[in-house]
């Protein structure tokens, strides 16, 4: 990992970058006020220099005001090349160099802004290692990453980076995956866990199944989904734009009107440049890309400023169960035992049945198994019923697991408390699998998908951001959502949803005039997300068909992240509107003073610009936001 010593090198040279061209326009400026303050040489001169200024700094703002001006289009750039013609006309060669310098340097502070998300995210590319050790015929050797292959058996050693996305089918570790999903404590991995490009084993050694490389890994995701965003505007940036195209009309009038009240050509000039509308221009780009930033420091990517525009207006949330309010893995959540026999005997027997089985839920009972440090002996016989249930023999012992049925089938007895037992599982939304000795049941395990526990106090802090109703949409049977519902407090649900079913509820909440959110993370939610004012992705856990579809994406899959983007979504429109507000009170003052020939050229362009050091320190302050209350 980088030291602290290079990180704070490569800070210096991008401050220095930044500055390298204000710093010259002020040389400049100063070599020309030096030369007429003590009259050193012709006046030619130190007005060349300042021109020199003007040049260096404006020329591709006067360019592209030319060909916005060319193409009938009244742009911020038309109007600064508009102010500065006229002031170089009238012999201001020093203001307008002024005027220029603190446009570089607003530039500056604005490029440090618009680009921070970028600089940040653009650095967890240098995250991902560019070979890999991989075991090739018994081998292991060393290849380039894009040399890879889908299926190729990666080795990761302690101190290492991991660099591929995938699965481990070997070996058990702690990786910090901080730059992926925002987690700040390390994650333990072991066999069957996934593992991401960029994060960093800390300490065992890992076997990782390749199943990304390149573009498709997550990390080159993010990179992917930030740069979209940066490129997406936000409804209220059309203000600027509109905003320009009649009050550039309307201060040249006020410049005649000031002219022809003081008969002083430098009061018209001085109307035109305090009135350039900067301030204004960058009062909504610079406090949205501020919020995405802020927002992908938390892992929550979102694809541009429309949908932070629409974030605090969401009013209906709807929610999909399985890996969002559930971690969308069947884990076993209760024993229960019929006689004598321990919850753990029952458990013991169960996993030594279920030890080569395929099916989900006996790769649940196994993981119960190895929670609780079974040993697992092998059966001396096993045999399986597809969907029903698996037999096997062990010590002269015949283990049955399944369901009802199978054991029914089998030829064993279901005494009634045992009915009534396995109904009180399904009205829990659970699945009951019932384990026998011989002809005895002796108990039953409950498995069910696991609820999240986070997921209670996000309900909670996404009704304190507003949300007036929250409702869950599955494809599971309704005893499974009711149960889920209940336990998590959710206003509605839907059960047996199909995908296309999906997104005409979203529709129909639209219809009723709702502004409707989605969460989701496969691929039968990608309509309803696309479909959704604001879909919202589960980014580890998803898939890639509803990321890309998605508008905003949780890398954490933690859903009170929602709040926290409706919260950022909320502060940012309170910051354009301030910025507005700075940059319309600015040119109102600046204005009346100059049309009434109250300030010259030199101080009309330091009040305007004071407008826009204004509103870019105001957005850039989003940056270092701490996060909604209660969050840390």
């Amino acid at each position: 990992m980088p030291d602290s010593g290079s990180v704070r090198s490569e800070k210096c040279r991008e401050m220095l970058v930044l500055a390298l061209a204000p710093a010259l326009i002020l040389a400049l400026i100063l070599s020309s006020w030096g030369l007429a303050h003590w009259h050193i040489g012709p006046l030619y001169l130190n007005a060349s220099l300042a021109l020199a200024a003007v040049l260096l700094g404006g020329t591709p703002r006067f360019i592209v005001g030319f060909k916005d001006g060319f193409r009938g289009r009244i742009t911020v750039n038309v109007f600064v090349t508009v102010a500065l013609a006229a002031t170089i006309a009238v012999g201001e060669f020093r203001p307008a160099a002024i005027i220029i310098l603190i446009m570089s340097v607003v530039g500056a502070l604005e490029s440090y802004t618009l680009d921070k998300t970028r600089r940040s995210i653009q650095d967890l590319l240098k995250l991902a290692p560019q070979t890999a050790t991989v075991r090739r015929n018994g081998v292991e050797v060393t290849v380039p990453v894009a040399e890879l292959q889908i299926g190729d058996p990666v080795v990761v050693r302690p101190g290492e980076r991991i660099p591929v996305d995938g699965t481990v089918v070997a070996g058990a570790s702690s990786v910090n995956q901080a730059p992926i999903t925002g987690e700040s404590m390390p994650v333990e991995k072991q066999a069957g866990s996934v593992v991401f490009s960029g994060t960093f084993n800390e300490s065992g050694r890992l076997e990782v199944r390749t199943e990304k490389v390149g573009e498709s890994t997550t990390l080159a995701r993010i990179v992917h989904l930030v740069q979209e965003a940066q490129a997406t505007r936000a409804p209220i940036q059309n203000l600027a734009d509109r905003f320009t195209t009649w009050f550039l009309p309307t201060v040249v009038v006020l410049a005649i009107l000031a002219y022809f009240v003081t008969g002083d050509i430098k009061a018209a000039v001085s109307v035109l440049l305090v009135a350039c509308p900067c301030a204004f221009a960058i009062a909504t780009p610079t406090a949205v890309t501020a919020g995405i930033s802020n927002m992908a420091r938390r892992a929550i990517l979102i694809k541009g400023g429309v949908f932070l525009e629409l974030g605090h207006k969401l009013d209906h949330l709807l929610v999909d169960k399985t890996g969002t309010f559930t971690f969308g893995r069947p884990r076993v959540m209760d024993i229960v035992s019929f006689g004598g026999r321990t919850p753990s005997d029952i458990l013991h027997l169960a996993c030594i049945a279920e030890k080569y089985s395929e099916h989900p839920l006996g790769r649940a009972i196994l993981a119960a198994g190895k929670e609780q440090g079974l040993s697992i002996p092998e059966p001396d016989h096993f045999n399986s019923a597809a969907a029903m249930g698996v037999e096997a023999e062990w010590e002269g012992r015949r283990i049955r697991v399944g369901k009802q049925a199978y054991l029914r089938d089998a030829g064993l007895k279901i005494a009634p408390p045992i009915d009534q037992a396995l109904a009180t599982q399904a009205d829990q939304g659970r699945t009951a699998v019932l384990v026998a000795q011989n002809d005895e049941p002796l108990g039953l395990l409950a498995i069910a998908d696991e609820i999240r526990p986070e997921i209670p106090a996000a309900i909670r802090a996404l009704k304190a951001m507003g949300v007036k109703q929250i409702t869950m949409l599955t494809g599971d049977n309704p005893q499974v959502a009711a149960a889920v519902a209940r336990a998590i407090g959710v206003d509605d649900f839907h059960a047996e949803m199909l995908p296309e079913q999906k997104q005409s509820f979203v529709k129909q909440c639209q219809a009723a005039g709702e502004v409707v959110g989605m969460i989701g993370d496969g691929v039968n939610d990608a309509p309803a997300l696309a479909q959704a004012d604001v879909g919202i992705a589960m980014g580890a856990v998803g898939t890639d068909v509803a990321i890309e579809t998605a508008d905003v994406t949780l890398m954490n899959d933690d859903i009170s992240g929602v709040a926290d983007f409706m919260w950022m979504s909320a502060k940012v429109l309170r910051r354009i509107k301030l910025n507005i507000f700075f940059s319309m009170i600015y040119n109102v003052i600046g204005l009346s003073l100059s049309v009434a020939g109250l300030m010259t050229p030199i101080v009309a362009v330091i009040f305007q610009e004071a407008g826009c050091v204004t509103v870019v320190i105001s957005s850039t302050l989003l940056l270092w936001s701490k996060g909604r209350p209660g969050t840390a």
